[in-house]
């Protein structure tokens, strides 16, 4: 049985004037949560958000014996 193990997560900002990259989000973070914090980032930067991507890495890890 292969099972997937989560590693990291991180949001993609595309913005007005190229994109922002926020690694190191927490993992239990929910969807609407990473949405808020990307609204807040580009209110920081001053730049409107064209999209958010939502990026997550994972193993597979084969449990056989």
């Amino acid at each position: 049985m292969v099972t997937a193990e989560l590693k990291s997560t991180k949001v993609v900002l595309k913005l007005a004037e190229g994109s922002q990259t926020i690694s190191g989000c927490n993992q239990a973070a929910t969807d609407d949560q990473l949405y808020a914090l990307a609204k807040a980032v580009s209110k920081l930067e001053a730049q409107s958000v064209d999209t958010v991507t939502k990026v997550t890495e994972t193993t597979l890890v084969n449990e056989e014996a």
